[in-house]
């Protein structure tokens, strides 16, 4: 295949993953509705879930927004009962955020209503499609990680 092919087919891959990742994210926030809380706080959510306990200075390197947005938006969360905040034993001048058992359960709803509507639409593809795709898929994965 020519570059402008590889292009353009990495183009197409692209919009269907991005669209594919949209409607699935769509549908676990529907969840959200029946919480106080908001998509930037659930990514902080997201983040200690399955990353484990951070600094609020990591926190903001992993989304990308200002320690002054983090803090803000974690200042909210452990008033809701969905973050919990400590003192670091290292360096007590920081603190440590982990999830609560709130926030687990949030979560937790959050990925089986994913989970749900992703199996519902797996159930419409031909048999042996849906481990083909898991099995594109990881590969995909592989050389991205390997890449770096």
């Amino acid at each position: 295949m020519s570059k402008k092919g590889q292009g353009g087919l990495a183009t197409e891959i692209e919009k269907t993953l991005r669209a594919i990742y949209i409607r699935i994210k769509r549908e676990g926030r529907k969840v959200l509705k029946d919480f106080p809380i908001t998509p930037a706080q659930f990514d902080v959510l997201q983040t200690l879930y399955f990353s484990g306990e951070k600094r609020m200075s990591d926190i903001s390197k992993i989304l990308g927004i200002t320690k002054s947005t983090t803090t803000g938006l974690v200042h909210r969360l452990i008033e809701g009962g969905f973050i919990e905040r400590r003192r670091s034993k290292e360096d007590r001048r920081s603190y440590i955020i982990d999830i609560s058992g709130e926030g687990i359960k949030l979560i937790e709803k959050v990925i089986k209503r994913r989970v749900s509507y992703l199996n519902e639409i797996l159930t419409k593809l031909e048999n042996h499609k849906p481990e083909e795709l898991l099995m594109i898929l990881d590969e995909l994965l592989d050389a991205m990680k390997k890449r770096g």
